[in-house]
């Protein structure tokens, strides 16, 4: 007698030996996903490889050719890098950039902090808020030349500042242009917006609850604005000094309008070299200010992780 075998739920022999274990289709999936992930990200990486590490190759590249009279010499030599370390120039003007830059960032820090506070806890209408952000944004619809060259007739000596002054009565400004106090004073003006809006969008995320909860503590205002507030909107400070440290390491247009050269930078040497054609030197001082540059946001980094804000 034959036992007759049920086939009842059995499957083809085919679908059997195609079935895979779970953790290989996981496997899978997942790298299908790095694979989509890196094909998205390839338009991008080719955008910074041509647009920033090219050119920044490039730079040290050039650094290290030789000026053979007007000729360059494309080799590797060393004689930009020793005469640049040997002159004691280069040192007064590293000094000098870093004395600038730190200036300008506690001057910008400040103030931006005072404004985006203001902003964020004393403005409660949101239809000004946007509107004073908006005021403090609209001078970058215009030139970054011709906000500085406006300076010139508003403060030169003979300008409007002075004219209004004197027939006001009252003694007039001598020389504000042209020296390191104009400079500063126009670099703040410049990058403050960098940091209003960070702090401001920082301390609006805060939760009242919180602010409250100290203040019932008994907490003065500036305790809980200083152990409270000021740590949590570190992260919005931090990001906002990153992006105007970035633009004033590269700021020369300033110094040379505003400044009239008397506070010169390293930006302002390497424009100078470039424009008389010696151009392994300005290379080398691109080089070193872009390294100068990398330790400053460097620092930024450890003081917060900015991976948190961007």
């Amino acid at each position: 007698m034959q036992t007759a075998v049920s086939t009842e739920g059995a499957r083809p022999i085919s679908a059997v030996a195609t079935v895979r274990p779970e953790g290989e289709i996981d496997r899978l999936i997942a790298r299908n996903r790095s694979r989509t992930a890196w094909l998205l990200l390839l338009p991008a990486l080719a955008v910074i490889l041509i647009a920033a590490v090219a050119p920044l190759v490039t730079i040290v590249w050039v650094s290290f050719w030789r000026l053979d009279g007007l000729n360059l010499v494309r080799t590797i030599d060393t004689e930009a890098w020793r005469s640049v370390l040997r002159d004691p120039t280069f040192y007064r003007l590293a000094l000098s950039t870093l004395q600038t830059v730190v200036i300008v960032l506690v001057l910008v820090g400040v103030l931006g902090l005072t404004a985006g506070y203001f902003l964020a806890r004393f403005v409660t209408n949101r239809k000004l808020q946007a509107l004073l952000l908006m005021l403090a944004i609209l001078p970058f619809w215009t030139s970054y030349l011709i906000r500085i060259i406006t300076w010139q007739p508003l403060f030169g000596n003979s300008g409007v500042i002075n004219f209004i002054l004197g027939k006001a009565g009252l003694p007039q400004m001598e020389l504000f242009l042209f020296n390191q106090r104009a400079m500063i004073f126009a670099m703040t003006s410049l990058y403050v917006v960098f940091v209003v809006g960070p702090v401001f969008w920082a301390l609006s995320r805060i939760d009242p609850e919180v602010i409250a909860a100290s203040r019932s503590l008994g907490a003065s205002a500036w305790t809980t604005f200083r152990t409270v507030e000021l740590p949590l909107a570190r992260g919005g400070l931090v990001v906002g000094l990153f992006f105007a440290s970035i633009f004033l390491f590269g700021d020369y247009a300033t110094g040379r309008l505003i400044g009239g050269g008397t506070n010169p930078m390293l930006s302002d040497a390497i424009s100078q070299y470039a424009g008389s054609g010696q151009w392994p030197v300005a290379a080398t001082l691109a080089v070193v200010l872009f390294g100068i540059a990398i330790l400053v946001l460097a620092i930024f980094m450890r003081v917060y992780d900015l991976r948190k804000e961007l």
